[in-house]
């Protein structure tokens, strides 16, 4: 190889890893910028299991929202999601935080089931549905099914 192919090699090499540092850099800032618009519910405290008969759901928005939704769905693993229970709907909230408690029961009235339950949050003025990570344990403790108790949550 010639010496004027040796420095064309060694400068191309160098532009392209110049160019794919560029690029890295631009794909982790497009990540951050996707991951911060999607904190709108942030600061998720699930209690972990029902105890004394409630479970304390507490979230913070980053922005307000005039029609908020905050439901217990089915948290179980291979569960279809389904909602359980609706703790607030079309609710006007403010930025900042929010604490609600789940007493146990189904829409219906019944006692939900031993298993895992989920947080389901929905903005509706913002078109968001929002499931942050953690469960609500309700536990088998003497749990004698009510008429009309789903046994599968």
């Amino acid at each position: 190889m010639s010496p004027g192919g040796a420095s064309r090699g060694a400068h191309l090499g160098a532009i392209l890893f110049a160019c794919l540092l560029v690029l890295s850099v631009a794909a982790f800032a497009v990540e951050r910028v996707a991951r911060s618009s999607d904190d709108v519910v942030n600061t998720v405290e699930l209690a972990p299991t029902l105890e004394g008969g409630t479970a304390d759901v507490t979230f913070t928005l980053a922005n307000p929202d005039s029609d908020v939704d905050v439901l217990i769905i089915d948290g179980n693993e291979g569960g279809d999601g389904g909602l359980v229970a609706t703790l607030a709907s079309g609710e006007d909230l403010a930025a900042g935080p929010h604490t609600y408690a789940w007493d146990g029961r189904t829409d219906s009235g019944d006692r939900a089931p031993p298993g895992l339950y989920a947080l389901e949050v929905v903005l509706g003025e913002q078109d968001r549905d929002v499931k942050p990570p953690g469960r609500i344990e309700v536990p088998d403790r003497g749990h004698t099914p009510e008429p009309g108790d789903d046994p599968h949550g």
